[in-house]
């Protein structure tokens, strides 16, 4: 970004792309028990897990996530 920019005040943008990629990567990655569902219906939405990675939870909480991973699928389409 910034070899393709003739102006120094580009920095500035790549400061804030940078800053937007940490929080989504802080948001995509919260391991607070309080929201591991969510984040697990986005990565299984995403393809980084596979509900049989969720074996070990009961099967409600797996269905609830496959769910939660069908609103993720639609909100990042």
């Amino acid at each position: 970004m910034l070899r393709n920019s003739a102006e120094a005040t580009a920095i500035w943008t790549v400061r804030d792309y940078l800053n937007e990629r940490a929080r989504d990567v802080d948001r995509k990655y919260d391991y607070r028990y309080s929201v591991l569902i969510d984040v697990f219906a986005r990565l299984l939405a995403e393809g980084w897990l596979a509900l049989e990675d969720l074996a070990g939870l009961g099967a409600e909480k797996r269905e609830f996530i496959r769910k939660q991973s069908e609103f993720w699928k639609r909100t990042d389409a």
